[in-house]
């Protein structure tokens, strides 16, 4: 629910407790290229049918089975955005299955593994990304047993990069920061249910490439407010992939024992302004280009052993320009 559109998620499941008609669709490769509906089961009481809350819609990336695991690649699309008059419960019902008890396993392990697997194809069962949208399925997700502790608070959500403070053209996950200019990363949070206690949400770059220019932490101590971090890139010449860390810290007090971080990591590139790269190269490249246009006119012939020492002492001083770069 907070990460953008275009993050990916990756699951790992043990195959013993995959259903061998699963595994063998997942091995053909059949999957990749699917949509799949994400949902939250709240299976608190398991003698009854799991109360199911659509969450969100991926495409299935890759489904891999590699010894004896199974991994599922998501990229994270639209919210659900479900008319009121559709039973959900209904639509899966067909679906629904209980894995079996391994032999020489605890049942009391086992006892809460269960999976979907189907085709729900039904044409009011429509996406969205918006705020309504993403606040209704938190509001459903807030009234579950699974969240009704107060150490979860508020539900946040990351929009993306956006070149301009209104946010108007979101950028998805892998994106390029041209050097120098600022870019806006939304974030909005909400609160299901009222919350006495401020959560606190930072963001860190894993690398020099990108720096945070705003605060580099928000106060979350209402009930819905929208804010942005503020990030620019560096510049440095070639592309360097990084990172943006987002972590939710629920500032309960001191003796809670169950205080809770989630944190998750946008992928991100820094690359210099491509017009400043070749002005550079450019005015590397014309000293030595203009001593041998010279050296050329004062014999009055194309001399070879002339532009060969050029080319030398050129090559000589990019090999020197490289080890002190390298040094710092």
């Amino acid at each position: 629910m907070s990460m953008p559109p275009g993050a990916i998620i990756r699951f790992r499941y043990a195959t013993k407790i995959v259903d061998p008609k699963v595994l063998a669709v997942a091995s053909t490769g059949k999957l990749n290229g699917q949509t799949a509906l994400i949902c939250f089961l709240d299976a608190s009481k398991m003698e009854l049918f799991p109360s199911i809350v659509p969450t969100r819609f991926a495409r299935i990336e890759k489904v891999e089975v590699v010894g004896g695991f199974m991994t599922l690649d998501l990229g994270l699309s639209a919210f659900p955005d479900i008319a009121e008059d559709v039973d959900v419960q209904s639509r899966f019902e067909g679906l629904n299955r209980e894995i079996p008890v391994p032999s020489g396993q605890s049942a009391s392990k086992w006892e809460r593994v269960r999976y979907f697997f189907g085709k729900i194809d039904d044409p009011k069962f429509k996406s969205s990304n918006s705020d309504d949208t993403w606040q209704r399925i938190v509001t459903q997700l807030g009234g579950s047993d699974g969240f009704k502790d107060a150490k979860y608070g508020r539900f946040f959500r990351v929009y993306g990069v956006s070149q301009d403070d209104a946010g108007h053209q979101q950028y998805t996950t892998g994106m390029s920061l041209s050097a120098g200019v600022p870019y806006y990363i939304h974030v909005s949070y909400f609160s299901p249910s009222a919350v006495e206690n401020s959560d606190v949400l930072s963001i860190s770059a894993s690398s020099d490439a990108i720096k945070v220019i705003s605060q580099s932490a928000m106060t979350l101590d209402s009930d819905y407010d929208k804010q942005a971090f503020i990030v620019q890139g560096t510049g440095p010449d070639v592309q360097t992939p990084s990172f943006l860390s987002f972590l939710h810290e629920p500032s309960l007090s001191t003796d809670d024992k169950r205080k809770w971080k989630l944190r998750f990591e946008l992928p991100i590139t820094s690359e210099a302004d491509r017009r400043n790269r070749i002005i550079q190269a450019a005015l590397v490249a014309a000293p030595p280009a203009g001593a041998a246009l010279l050296g050329i006119y004062a014999a009055g012939k194309f001399t070879w052993k002339y532009i060969l020492a050029v080319v030398v002492v050129y090559v000589g001083v990019g090999v020197l320009k490289f080890m002190v770069v390298k040094q710092k």
